[in-house]
């Protein structure tokens, strides 16, 4: 396999081969295109926004109770937290749900995402380890986001990168698409590791 580099990609999606929507010519790279921050969050664990004077900023943190536990046989509850215009600080210790405002995918390149190095030398980890796309994946992609150290975030930021690997033609003949439990997600998804169990 081999990387589209960013002629092939606005090609291809010209062409209809790549689907990325809303397409942005300005956020492709050298061999990639950056996607970007929706303004909704969830957490598995009670989360308060609220405006630190302190801080000179809105933090979201913790309610003070007993610490959740999760169970991959149960739909685990989420809460919803929205990044304001004036920024949001981000704690350690607080798995953070996010979503890419942009859909992207294609039914004829594997799509992968990868984190900004921009990002990641701010201490931000957008995806912990499911940055691997399936051929028919034209979504908007869930990013689990981790922080190293306390840090302000903003809605609609370039938050990590899109790239995609050809595909030989024989094996794309004979090739599956994806139609999996996350398919058609528009914004930020729990685990579904429960449905496994059925």
């Amino acid at each position: 396999m081999s990387v589209l580099l960013a002629h092939e990609i606005e090609k291809e999606i010209k062409k209809g081969n790549i689907f990325v929507k809303p397409f942005n010519k300005k956020n492709l790279a050298i061999n990639s295109i950056d996607v970007t921050l929706n303004n909704k969050l969830y957490t598995y664990e009670p989360v308060k926004v609220f405006y630190s004077e302190k801080l000179k900023s809105f933090v979201a943190a913790k309610y003070e109770e007993d610490s959740i536990l999760l169970d991959m046989k149960k739909e685990n509850k989420v809460y919803e937290v929205i990044i304001p215009e004036e920024g949001l600080v981000l704690l350690p210790g607080i798995l953070y749900l996010g979503s890419t405002n942009e859909k992207a995918g294609s039914d004829k390149y594997i799509p992968m995402y990868e984190g900004r190095s921009s990002m990641a030398r701010l201490g931000i980890q957008s995806h912990i380890s499911a940055g691997f796309g399936d051929l028919g994946f034209k979504s908007n992609w869930t990013l689990e986001i981790a922080v190293v150290h306390r840090i302000k975030i903003y809605p609609n930021i370039r938050i990590g990168q899109v790239y995609f690997h050809k595909v030989e033609k024989e094996s794309l003949k004979q090739a599956k698409k994806y139609i999996g439990k996350y398919v058609n997600q528009e914004e930020a998804t729990a685990s579904k590791s429960y449905e496994d169990f059925k």
